[in-house]
């Protein structure tokens, strides 16, 4: 039995609530913050969150902040120009003219789903980024371990 005192240090198969936040490591652009809504909970270990997220926070308690800085390939990818496609605006699911910025869902052309950003358009074409937002972008995040719940491989009684 777990003693009252003992605070459990995250380990592999442990359920974590946690908040982050996150900026541009180079312009200090706000990117991301979860602190207005619940917690989200990961399972450590079963490829929920970054791995290198888990890796920052193993060990850690509940209430501990992490920092962590990703280099682009490990946050969300390096920026790919293959991925900016001119299209038929008849693609489109609607017939106004898009507005630049807007994020609509769209079937690339190897099959797969994205949300794509719209860059430009004119009347028969229009120029969609599919990148993640933050692709090629450095990112400081800090992570705040809201609870540690002990995975089944504990004994608890």
């Amino acid at each position: 039995m777990m003693s009252d005192n003992i605070i459990p240090k995250i380990a592999q198969g442990d359920t974590v609530t946690l908040h982050f936040s996150s900026a541009d490591a180079d312009t200090g652009e706000m990117l991301e913050y979860t602190y207005d809504n619940e917690p989200k909970a990961y399972t450590i270990g079963a490829g929920e969150i970054n791995p290198k997220f888990e890796e920052a926070i193993l060990g850690c308690r509940a209430d501990d902040e992490v920092l962590v800085t990703l280099k682009a390939k490990e946050a969300y990818g390096i920026y790919n120009k293959g991925l900016v496609l001119k299209i038929s605006r008849r693609k489109l699911p609607t017939n106004t003219l898009p507005e630049p910025g807007t994020i609509i869902p769209m079937k690339l052309p190897r099959g797969r789903e994205a949300n794509v950003t719209i860059v430009s358009a004119s009347k028969t074409t229009v120029v969609v980024d599919a990148n993640h937002p933050f692709a090629g972008r450095d990112i400081h995040y800090k992570i705040w371990v809201c609870s540690v719940t002990p995975g089944t491989s504990a004994s608890h009684d």
